[in-house]
């Protein structure tokens, strides 16, 4: 910075002499050696700073006109640069800085920059996406068929592109599907009759034990269209489940094969036949489609695509959905020992299948697909304040960048496959949450592992906090929902889940989630602030909450530093200790009314009335025994084939071959609960440090 403004200036004194020169004044010639030193200062200046400072009025220039192209990957977009107001105002897109001097260019190059650009302090990207809001509402309950109607009714009654079977000609919207799984399938598990902390099916989650739950749960979306993003919260089980989905969305593809080639209705046929042989009823889609479903991916329940079709389509199929598919996975499994507890198997285990995964993203090219989602928001749902949970979730993330590479991975095959996950509540850090982070992970990954311009793009899903909702005067909590999306649309969240009101007694019901998504919805399309793509940047209290947000964030890494790093300090479960110290000074706050709660400890009712009458969305019981009906006729239809495909993946983890590639086959024959305790049997199940 110092020396961009001590170029400047030598450069302003060799234009004054060369002016009066040729205005043919009488001043002293300029100094000698003028010429020397600001050569000098140009050979020490960041080559890329002093390229860009130069470039500087053209950008400007670029920025003042009505429209504006530029690339992302390999594709060539245009953005409007104004939005007109209804007073007739030309509001701009992206605001530019007003600064002249080189310093103060500088300082905003390294600290800011446009959005899009390195240290990507305002956004990964040059401009928002005009035709796709960042909503992405969680859902999940039940049966999978529960869940997919509540996935239709999200996007709105109309499936993604599905081929045109049942569509209107209008063009798909995006659907951005995040998935709830319930307790039972986050802990690995069959759906049964047993008595144990398990039950049947879990409420509050949808149960997904076996491909055939996966390809109906996400059954009338297209999942290699460009519109359609999958997320999935599961972390222990991760790579079964992944297996579900990548299955589905290939056979998806193979159904759509075996239509264009008039032989869908003959293997149909054949799966029929396979199960009337065994006296089992063949699977079936369990309720009526809903509104904007038009049935594609029921085609194929039952079997796998590879028993349709020839060895050299399906692999031909399996290659090119892969490369398309679209979404993120969370998998994250430091943070489940950390705070969230659905650790099932032993943590090198674990860490050994995600590495496992990740090398068959790089084999397979598969890079549209997040491979994992570095998660604070349960680190912060389970306590941590916001500067806690940015720091452990960051230091988990280069954790698993050093655990990657010692893999013998490169950086920029794998880095950008990580994305991250935040929470956002209403103390002021959360206003900058996002832009630390980007700020760290760029730096890092530029200066740290030399990575490309991808890696260093930290893109991040943010959900309001689940923690700031209450019992008490729920109708409060909209408001509250309401600050924190700001909050994250301010700051230029990839992807936004806005919680619903009843969230604190019940998951959400149509009405509420239609209110929850009404919110993002009203910011995104009404606020007018919000037209402009930059509305953080320049303020001095961002600026200034930054800068003490990034020094706090970097003073928590020498911590656990001198602990031995992440590892080392789960060891001494330090990260546990102090979530929970932090969660304990909340709660004391909360009851002695230091940290007022406007309707829980002030502000109060004036009458003690009664709660509220929510309605209480719960999966039934004839769906509970449906899911586990299901699963048992799986089992038996497939038994022969699942006790092989079992044997072949033990023997696989033994060799220490590459897991997750022979999971894709496992899934086709085997359940959840089957493949857990394979693993188990060769990985050995989790068990805390104490």
């Amino acid at each position: 910075i110092a020396l961009a403004r001590d170029l400047e200036a030598l450069m302003r004194t060799r234009e004054h002499f060369a002016k009066t020169a040729a205005d043919g004044a009488r001043e002293p010639a300029a100094p000698p050696g003028l010429g020397t030193a600001i050569a000098e200062l140009r050979a020490r200046l960041d080559p890329a700073l002093l390229a860009w400072l130069e470039s500087w009025p053209e950008t400007k220039k670029r920025y003042q006109q009505s429209a504006l192209k530029y690339r992302v990957r390999d594709r060539e977009l245009s953005q409007d640069l104004k939005y007109r107001t209804l007073s007739g105002l030309d509001l701009p897109i992206v605001a530019l800085p007003p600064y002249e001097s080189w310093g103060e260019l500088a300082r905003y190059y390294y600290a800011e920059n446009l959005p899009g650009s390195f240290p990507y302090a305002a956004s990964v990207f040059p401009f928002r996406k005009p035709d796709e809001d960042p909503t992405r509402m969680f859902a999940g309950e039940g049966g999978p068929e529960r869940t997919n109607a509540r996935f239709h009714y999200l996007t709105g009654g109309r499936a993604a592109d599905a081929g045109g079977e049942g569509l209107d000609s209008a063009p798909p919207p995006a659907a951005r599907l995040s998935t709830a799984f319930d307790s039972v399938t986050l802990y690995g598990e069959d759906p049964d009759v047993r008595p144990d902390i398990y039950g049947k099916v879990g409420n509050a989650g949808v149960s997904v034990p076996a491909l055939d739950d996966a390809k109906r749960l996400y059954s009338g979306f297209d999942l290699t269209s460009p519109a359609t993003s999958v997320s999935m919260t599961i972390n222990g089980p991760a790579p079964v489940v992944l297996a579900f989905f990548f299955n589905a969305a290939v056979d998806q593809q193979v159904e759509r094969h075996l239509r264009a080639i008039g032989e869908l209705e003959a293997a149909q046929e054949k799966i029929a036949a396979f199960y009337r042989e065994r006296g089992l009823p063949a699977p079936a889609y369990r309720r009526e489609l809903p509104r904007g479903h038009n049935g594609f991916g029921l085609a194929l329940l039952g079997a796998s695509g590879d028993r349709l079709v020839e060895r050299e389509v399906y692999e031909r199929i399996r290659t090119e959905t892969l490369q398309k598919v679209r979404g993120t996975v969370q998998a994250d499994i430091l943070k489940e020992d950390q705070a969230q507890n659905t650790c099932i198997f032993s943590t090198a285990f674990a860490l050994r299948m995600m590495g496992d995964m990740q090398e068959y993203f790089v084999a397979k090219r598969i890079r549209n697909f997040y491979s994992v989602s570095i998660s604070g928001y349960h680190i912060a749902e389970a306590g941590a304040n916001p500067i806690t949970q940015l720091a452990f979730t960051l230091a988990n993330g280069f954790t698993y960048v050093e655990y990657y590479l010692k893999r013998g991975l490169k950086i920029d095959d794998f880095a950008p496959n990580l994305s991250f996950f935040f929470s956002n509540g209403l103390d002021a850090e959360y206003a900058v949450i996002g832009r630390v982070a980007r700020r760290i992970w760029a730096i890092a990954m530029q200066r740290l592992y030399g990575g490309d311009e991808r890696s260093q793009k930290l893109k991040y899903h943010i959900q309001t906090s689940g923690r700031s909702l209450h019992a008490r005067e729920i109708d409060f909590n909209d408001i509250r929902t309401t600050l924190q999306a700001l909050y994250a649309l301010y700051d230029n969240c990839n992807s936004l889940h806005t919680n619903a009101y009843d969230e604190a007694i019940t998951t959400p019901t149509e009405e509420s989630v239609r209110r929850a998504m009404a919110i993002q919805l009203i910011i995104n399309r009404e606020l007018g602030m919000n037209k402009n793509h930059n509305p953080a940047q320049g303020a001095y209290i961002i600026e200034e909450l930054t800068a003490l947000v990034e020094e706090a964030v970097l003073a928590e890494f020498d911590r656990l530093t001198e602990r031995g790093g992440v590892p080392g300090a789960m060891e001494t479960m330090y990260q546990r200790g102090k979530i929970q110290e932090e969660s304990l000074d909340y709660e004391h706050k909360k009851h002695t009314g230091e940290l007022p709660i406007v309707g829980v400890n002030t502000f109060l009712s004036r009458t003690e009335s009664e709660q509220p009458e929510v309605e209480l969305m719960r999966s039934t019981e004839a769906e509970k025994e449906q899911q586990i009906e299901s699963v048992r006729q799986m089992q038996s239809a497939y038994a022969p084939e699942a006790d092989a495909a079992l044997a072949r993946l033990k023997q696989t983890a033994l060799r220490g071959e590459n897991i997750f590639s022979e999971l894709m086959e496992t899934v086709k024959t085997a359940s959840l609960g089957q493949i857990s305790r394979a693993l188990y049997a060769v990985g050995g199940s989790y068990r805390r440090s104490m």
